[in-house]
């Protein structure tokens, strides 16, 4: 309904304020007058239509609007639509190379979709699940670690969703379930078949079986006696005094002691009083005690008996855990049950629960992390090569060769119809008698002038790095292998195949940087570094028996050596000099002082190689011992094992008293390559002294060899 006000009076045509009763789609407006909306007028001729005007002009706007902005959706949908997959693998190569996994992920979905077929996409599209599911799950991790559950919640809910194979993430979501139950809703139950409803009833059953009793007394305050009474009475006082019950074997015949106790805990007590009677107590119950007489027999009796399982974290081999056994063992009761599950890296135990927790507590003493280190490992090659070659060398030789026809050199030959004639070039008697100097052909070598010096100075660093584990072997080989002839056998001889021939075996060695490394680790940091460095080179090769073979040029260094962390050292120092002074002139002039220099030629020729082996340890991971793994316990007496246990202002006071710090270094690293550097630098030429020759114009300042 549209209401038309009237400026003026509409008497006879339209009342004021006339409601037009019918407007449709259409143009056409029922009014008193005319059916055109906007040529409604009055008596006086007075438009009525100004208010239509401006709201169809209005919907006629955002009608526009509306139609650009859905086509505008539908080419942009379009053109995604229209991307191909090699776009859309593209994208998600760039989300990926900007470690945004979700959007990469979404791309190569787009681009496998495109193309369902194509192993490329398929591939990153399922790398890129596991990357994603992977950043969620440590995304939620540091979330849980820094308090806020509902955002690791929904992070491993998200990996879950990626990854719906991923167990990490399913494990995290019942985890932190456990953890805040009343947060997070526990998942819908499933329905149990038959089997999954007895392993449910049996990890019940399993959870319910209860550990050790544990005696919990009503009272921690000290307990002061002074008494000489009978033992039952004295162990009834103590118990009246801990709020605990106390039943006796009724094989034990009691006695009267003595006894005087001043501020001691009640555990303190039992003991005391057990030690000066000869007798021993077991908790029944939380409150309940049973004493007995402190004998061989009823101790196997009487002593419960429990099982635990403890497993080893840092076990590389079979053998480390053999050892672990093998230390309890023989530190514990032969009567304790104890076997390995090496596919567990496992150790099962039967014992007293006094005896448990000595295990436990040799088990984290011995059960470390391997210390690891790095061996900064530098090897220098200088090589020296200087050739210097001075003088003048005259002819040294000259030939007379005689000749028939002293023309024979410009002898030509005349061809005719007939045949081809040429001068004679033999002697003949007639020749003989005439022969004279022409007849002589004179060959006279020429002479030289030498002035040619030639210095060749090599370099060579190589500066491998090498992670090895204490006690563990570790090698590095840097180079290629080189195939060795090591021998030759005829086939045809054994198969009666002549045609088969001789076959020859090859083996490959390795050449180039070979290191053969077993650290070990001390607790002072040092490091003990059994070594063996061999720097091998490809040198000319030699023929043996019709076989090519190559020379290897080897520079070996194996050694045993104690170095501090950080502590560079020189494991060896080879050094090669070569002279060869070659000389040829004529003889006797070329010998003289004097003469020599213009009758002689001089070739002088130095050749020096060094090698040095520079290594400097760094420890990465080292084993760091607390005063928990150092101190003594107290174990009770040779006939059995009691653990005693420490009351809480102990525990107090031995945890305020620090470790000593370990000494921090100073100054910066030192590298292996740093000191080669500086080797380096110390073997270039260095000017001669005023007066003094040399051969080989510089001087080798060289560290003390290990």
């Amino acid at each position: 309904m549209v209401y038309s006000p009237e400026r003026n009076s509409l008497a006879g045509t339209a009342p004021t304020g006339n409601v037009l009763d019918e407007i449709t789609l259409e143009t056409d407006v029922h009014s008193g007058r005319r059916h055109t909306l906007q040529g409604v007028k009055d008596a006086n001729g007075s438009s009525m239509g100004r208010g239509q005007t401006f709201i169809t002009r209005s919907s006629a706007v955002v009608v526009r609007a509306l139609v650009v902005l859905l086509c505008l959706a539908g080419v942009g949908a379009i053109a995604a639509h229209a991307q191909s997959a090699a776009k859309w693998d593209k994208r998600g190569a760039a989300a990926e190379a900007r470690q945004d996994y979700d959007a990469a992920l979404d791309d190569y979905h787009h681009a496998l979709v495109k193309k369902p077929t194509e192993i490329l996409y398929k591939s990153h599209y399922e790398r890129m699940v596991f990357l994603a599911s992977v950043g969620h799950i440590d995304r939620g991790r540091v979330l849980r670690q820094s308090g806020d559950f509902t955002g690791a919640f929904n992070e491993f809910t998200k990996a879950s969703e990626i990854d719906p194979g991923n167990q990490t993430a399913q494990q995290e979501l019942e985890l932190l379930r456990k953890q805040q139950p009343g947060l997070f809703a526990p998942l819908a139950p499933v329905v149990p078949n038959e089997q999954m409803s007895r392993q449910s009833e049996s990890l019940k059953e399993i959870d319910s079986m209860a550990g050790p009793i544990q005696l919990k007394p009503v009272s921690e305050e000290p307990i002061t006696l002074h008494m000489v009474e009978d033992v039952k009475v004295i162990y009834q006082a103590i118990g009246k005094a801990a709020g605990l019950n106390v039943l006796f074997d009724p094989e034990y015949t009691s006695k009267r002691i003595p006894v005087d106790l001043t501020n001691v805990t009640w555990s303190d007590a039992l003991r005391i009083v057990g030690t000066v009677s000869g007798t021993f107590f077991k908790p029944v119950t939380n409150n309940t005690i049973f004493v007995a007489q402190n004998t061989r027999a009823k101790r196997t009796d009487l002593d419960e008996q429990a099982v635990q399982t403890f497993y080893l974290t840092n076990s590389t081999a079979q053998n480390d855990a053999n050892e672990v056994v093998v230390a309890i063992r023989n530190l514990l009761d032969p009567s304790v049950k104890i076997y390995l599950v090496p596919s567990q890296d496992a150790i099962v135990m039967r014992a007293t629960p006094d005896q448990l927790l000595l295990a436990e507590k040799l088990i984290n003493d011995l059960d470390r992390a391997r210390p690891e280190v790095v061996v900064d490992v530098a090897v220098l090659e200088v090589d020296r090569d200087k050739v210097r070659n001075l003088g003048i060398t005259l002819p040294q030789s000259f030939g007379l060769t005689p000749q028939a026809n002293p023309y024979a050199a410009a002898a030509t030959s005349t061809t005719t119809t007939t045949g081809t004639t040429t001068a004679p070039s033999t002697f003949t008697l007639n020749s003989l008698a005439h022969i004279n100097a022409n007849n002589f052909a004179v060959n006279i070598t020429g002479g030289t002038l030498n002035a040619l010096l030639t210095d060749t100075d090599t370099h060579i660093l190589q500066n491998p790095r090498i992670r090895a584990t204490d006690g563990q072997r570790a090698t590095l080989k840097i180079g290629q292998k080189i195939p060795i002839a090591t021998g030759s056998y005829n086939a045809g001889v054994s198969t009666g195949v002549a045609s088969i021939g001789v076959q020859t075996q090859f083996t490959y060695i390795d050449v180039g940087v070979n290191i053969d490394m077993t650290p070990t680790v001390h607790y002072d940091h040092e490091v003990t570094l059994k070594m063996k460095i061999e720097v091998s080179t490809q040198e000319a090769p030699v023929t043996i028996s019709g076989v090519t073979e190559p020379i290897i040029g080897q520079n070996v260094s194996e050694q045993v050596i104690q170095l501090q962390e950080g502590e560079p050292a020189i494991l060896a120092g080879l050094i090669t000099k070569q002279n060869n002074l070659t000389v040829s002139g004529t003889p006797g002039l070329g010998e003289l002082p004097f003469f020599k220099y213009f009758f002689s030629s001089q070739s002088r020729e130095v050749q020096t190689q060094e090698i040095v082996f520079i290594l400097i340890p760094h420890i990465v991971r080292e084993s760091v011992l607390s005063r928990m793994n150092t101190r003594a316990i107290d174990t009770g007496t040779g006939s059995s094992i009691e653990v005693r246990r420490e009351s809480a202002a102990d525990l107090a006071l031995r945890d305020a008293i620090a470790a000593p710090a370990r000494p921090q270094p100073t100054g910066p690293a030192t590298t292996a390559a740093n000191a080669a550097a500086q080797t380096t630098a110390s073997l270039q030429p260095m000017p001669p002294r005023p007066g003094a020759t040399q051969d080989f114009p510089y001087s080798h300042p060289y560290p003390p060899v290990i």
